[in-house]
C-alpha cells in the first residue's frame, strides 16, 4: 500500500513478539505500506537482536526517509524511564540491555520511545480505531497470554514503577493466575481435561484441540464448546469485577484472539458483571470488542510516537 506523499510526520512501527518481530510504515490515518516479518530466533542468534533491529531500522529509514520515529512495542515488563526492557522471557539477550541508548545513539534526530505491547494495544485503540469517547478506559489482550492496559483522561496509567495493570498474573481460581485459565493454550488444555475426566460427547478431537477448532465447533452448535467459552467468560468476568471496582472505570476494550469468539463468552462474562457489581459501575458499563481487527501490534507501536504528534487525539493530527 503506498502511503500519501504530502504525509511528513510517518511513523515506524515496530512490534515485538517471541516468534515474529513486525514493521511498518505508518502515517496519521493509521494507512501502513512497507509491512514485513521476521523470525525473532534468527534475529537473537545471529547477528544478536539490537544489531539487528538497527539494520532494519536504518534499511527503512533509507526507503522512508519521512519517518520521523520510531515507536517499538515489546511483550515484557519496563523500566520507569522506558530506556530498557527489565523482563522479556522469550529474548533474554534484550534483558536490560541499555536498548533506547543504543538506538538513539545510531539515530540521533527520531524520537525513539519503547512500551509494553499491551499499553501499546490501548494507543492504538485510542489513536487509530475511531471508538468513540475513550477518554478512559480499560484494555485487555487475550492472546497467547493475557495483557491489560488502563488509559486516564487519555493517558497511559503506568504505575508507580512503570509497570502497573499486570492482570494476567492476578489471582484466579484454583491457584491459578487469569493468564494460566484464559490463554490461548491454556483454554485448549481446559477443553481437552475435561473431555478425558468427563468423558464429554463432543465433535472435538480431544488429540488435536486448539482455539479455533472450539470456536469452530461453537459456531456449528456443540454443546460442550459453548461450555468452554461459558467457562472463560466467567473467569474474565470474575477479573473484571475486580478491576473495575479498583480502578473506577466503566469502558472496557477487549482485543486479541480470544476476543474474537466475544459473543460465546459474553452472556456468562455479563451474568458475572451484574451478579457482583452495583448499579453506579452498571449504569455506564460497556464491555465491547477493539474495532482494530488487523495489524494491532503494529498501529499500537505507532501511537507511541503519534500521541507526541498530536496534542489532542484528532486522527488526521
Amino acid at each position: 500500500m503506498a502511503l500519501k506523499q504530502n504525509n511528513k510526520r510517518m511513523i515506524l512501527g515496530i512490534d515485538i513478539g517471541g516468534t515474529t518481530v513486525k514493521f511498518g510504515v505508518v502515517n496519521d490515518l493509521g494507512e501502513i505500506a512497507h509491512h514485513n516479518a521476521f523470525d525473532t530466533t534468527e534475529w537473537a542468534k545471529n547477528e544478536g537482536f539490537i544489531a539487528s533491529l538497527k539494520i532494519k531500522i536504518k534499511q527503512y529509514i533509507a526507503l522512508v526517509p519521512e519517518i520521523k520515529g520510531v515507536g517499538i512495542g515489546f511483550p515484557g515488563l519496563l523500566s520507569k524511564d522506558r530506556t530498557k526492557v527489565i523482563q522479556l522471557p522469550n529474548i533474554p539477550s534484550v534483558e536490560n540491555a541499555p536498548v533506547y541508548e543504543e538506538l538513539k545513539a545510531e539515530f540521533p534526530t527520531l524520537t525513539i520511545k519503547l512500551e509494553n505491547d499491551a499499553k501499546c494495544a490501548a494507543l492504538g485503540e485510542l489513536y487509530f480505531s475511531g471508538h468513540e469517547n475513550l477518554d478512559d478506559f480499560m484494555m485487555i489482550t487475550l492472546g497467547t497470554g493475557v495483557g491489560s492496559a488502563l488509559v486516564i483522561n487519555k493517558r497511559l496509567f503506568l504505575g508507580a514503577n512503570g509497570n502497573a495493570m499486570e492482570m494476567g498474573h492476578m489471582l484466579s481460581t484454583e491457584d491459578k493466575t487469569l493468564e494460566e485459565h484464559l490463554g490461548l493454550q491454556k483454554i485448549s488444555d481446559y477443553a481437552a481435561a475435561r473431555i478425558r475426566e468427563e468423558k464429554i460427547t463432543t465433535v472435538l478431537d480431544v488429540n488435536t484441540i486448539t482455539p479455533k477448532a472450539i470456536c469452530e465447533a461453537a459456531e456449528n452448535g456443540d454443546k460442550f464448546s459453548r461450555e468452554v467459552y461459558d467457562f472463560v467468560g466467567e473467569r474474565l468476568g470474575e477479573a473484571l469485577v475486580s478491576a473495575i471496582r479498583i480502578l473506577d472505570v466503566t469502558t472496557v476494550v477487549l482485543a486479541g484472539g480470544v476476543a474474537g469468539a466475544f459473543k460465546f463468552f459474553e452472556n456468562k462474562m455479563n451474568e458475572v458483571l451484574h451478579h457482583k457489581l452495583p448499579e453506579y459501575y452498571l449504569k455506564d458499563l460497556v464491555v465491547t470488542q477493539s474495532k482494530i481487527t488487523q495489524n494491532a501490534g503494529l498501529l499500537g507501536a505507532a501511537a507511541l510516537i503519534k500521541q507526541d504528534f498530536d496534542v489532542s487525539k484528532s486522527i488526521l493530527g
